[in-house]
């Protein structure tokens, strides 16, 4: 699917819940007030999901930058986000499938070790419910496609803090 034929499902002031998951905690979710506004610019050749959330009462924000050519499923982002990382901009490599599905896998640095990574799943909106998954990958997580866990890598995931963004029209 286009992103193109995908913009009136996502394009608007979004409100919902935020769930943070530190997994490695004795008591791991953290939930706030999520807001998300997204909209397309440059000709519609893009989408902006500007959020806002919060963590033990101090105020995060993120930005995606969501790109694609229209006649491929390759999607390309860029993603900041005040609380997941440093001043550096994670660029991230995906694909949109026929149901408008997107997703999305970034890395990033972490000294003295291999990469670690983000994996971004934003499954179409229906008309009133917008979700946004995002998996902080360890090494260890042992993902080779993005969206897809091989059989005995459940174990890994509760060592990845992974947040999730329920919001509505």
């Amino acid at each position: 699917m286009k992103k193109m034929e995908l913009s009136s499902k996502f394009i608007g002031n979004w409100q919902g819940t935020y769930r943070l998951v530190l997994s490695w905690l004795p008591d791991p979710n953290f939930i706030s007030v999520s807001n998300m506004t997204i909209k397309s610019i440059v000709n519609d050749k893009f989408l902006v999901l500007s959020y806002d959330w919060q963590h033990e009462g101090v105020s995060q924000d993120g930005l995606i930058l969501i790109g694609n050519i229209n006649k491929q499923s390759e999607v390309t982002a860029s993603w900041v986000d005040s609380w997941g990382m440093s001043g550096k901009i994670m660029n991230c490599y995906g694909a949109i499938n026929q149901l408008g599905d997107i997703a999305l896998q970034g890395s990033y640095e972490v000294p003295d070790n291999p990469d670690w990574g983000w994996r971004i799943e934003i499954p179409c909106p229906t008309d009133s419910t917008l979700q946004i998954i995002m998996y902080n990958l360890s090494r260890y997580s042992c993902e080779s496609t993005p969206g897809f866990l091989s059989k005995g890598c459940q174990k890994f995931l509760r060592k990845v803090r992974h947040l999730k963004v329920a919001l509505h029209h």
